[in-house]
């Protein structure tokens, strides 16, 4: 029958091993993060590294801590958070975890006309309430480009840390409540060293702190951005370039076409390798490894805004033990895929 004449060059063994069942196998394997609910950062494994460029499921990500959480819940947002998110923090609310909405006043004034069984902080300063933060039970933080909707956990490029320290998960979670909190939050976590810059508070310092990483780089560059448009940072990369550093740069496609333009044109023309997404959703990582050594990541583009009008932060992670540095290397290879060179 033509089904059997189809089906059986499929099945067809080769050194006595059947190669499509293996190969379906191995790509099973491969496709598993995203399929399965990720585990959380914990004290044996206090440094997680989420990205749907990595298959995991980030929607999954988010809500299965929140699921589980026991005594609280602080979730900062600069998007609306979709209806699914609300209603399970309605949940958790009612069933006894304190639940804090931390969010963009200006953008979603409705926020605060909506009556929620939980408490909720509206961001009214000047610039965005750019930030994307989840903290769960003052143990654990998410901390990345994410925002919590079904388009940053499955359409756009994402990344989310999960990071197990109650010190440091409540150092994040004061420092919402600070419009210009002015403190560096710095904490030494089993096989990194990680620093916190709120912004715009600590703009100068942060500002300085990354080109100074760029700075110091000797072999290798590697930076994907959403949104670039300041050239302080521009003109290290140039600089950089110059002194012999193998930079590249990868900017989101649309934003390439608008407000990162004219640092995109600076870099090229200096010789800097530009990449664009090739893909319909946002290239929306706002992270960079440095001599695969330093790594700068956080909910802050590389911005004039970002850096001394919104409400984001900086994160940069050094002094890494070597899993860590390869689960990096093995985020910003695997981004490569969706890359098309300019």
């Amino acid at each position: 029958m033509w089904f059997k004449r189809f089906l059986t060059p499929l099945f067809r063994k080769k050194w006595g091993v059947n190669t499509t069942l293996v190969l379906l196998g191995l790509t099973l394997f491969s496709l598993k993060p995203y399929f399965t609910s990720p585990l959380p950062p914990s004290p044996q494994n206090p440094i997680l590294i989420y990205s749907n460029q990595t298959y995991h499921n980030l929607q999954q990500t988010v809500y299965k801590p929140i699921e589980n959480a026991k005594k609280s819940v602080v979730l900062s947002t600069f998007g609306e958070a979709e209806p699914e998110l609300l209603t399970l923090l309605t949940e958790k609310q009612r069933n006894g975890v304190d639940v804090l909405l931390h969010y963009d006043a200006k953008s979603f004034p409705q926020f605060s006309e909506r009556k929620f069984p939980f408490k909720t902080l509206g961001h009214k300063a000047q610039g965005l309430m750019h930030q994307k933060v989840l903290a769960i039970d003052d143990s654990f933080v998410y901390l990345g480009s994410t925002n919590f909707t079904k388009a940053s956990y499955k359409t756009h490029d994402n990344l989310l840390i999960g990071i197990y320290s109650p010190q440091l998960t409540s150092q994040i979670t004061e420092q919402l409540h600070h419009p210009d909190y002015p403190y560096l939050i710095e904490s030494s976590i089993e096989g990194a060293r990680l620093r916190f810059w709120s912004l715009p508070g600590l703009k100068d310092s942060a500002l300085h702190t990354l080109i100074d990483a760029i700075n110091k780089a000797q072999t290798t560059i590697d930076c994907r951005i959403f949104t670039f448009t300041h050239l302080k940072i521009c003109d290290a990369l140039l600089s950089a370039k110059r002194r012999g550093v193998e930079v590249q740069v990868t900017l989101d496609k649309k934003s390439f076409r608008g407000s990162s333009k004219k640092v995109a044109g600076y870099l090229k023309k200096g010789g800097v390798q530009i990449y664009l997404n090739n893909h319909g959703g946002l290239m929306h990582h706002k992270m960079c490894w440095i001599d695969k050594k330093v790594f700068v990541f956080g909910s802050a583009n590389w911005t004039k805004a970002a850096f001394e009008k919104n409400r984001d932060y900086l994160v940069l992670l050094d002094q890494l033990n070597p899993s860590l540095e390869q689960e990096i290397s093995k985020l910003f290879e695997a981004s490569k895929r969706f890359n098309k060179p300019y």
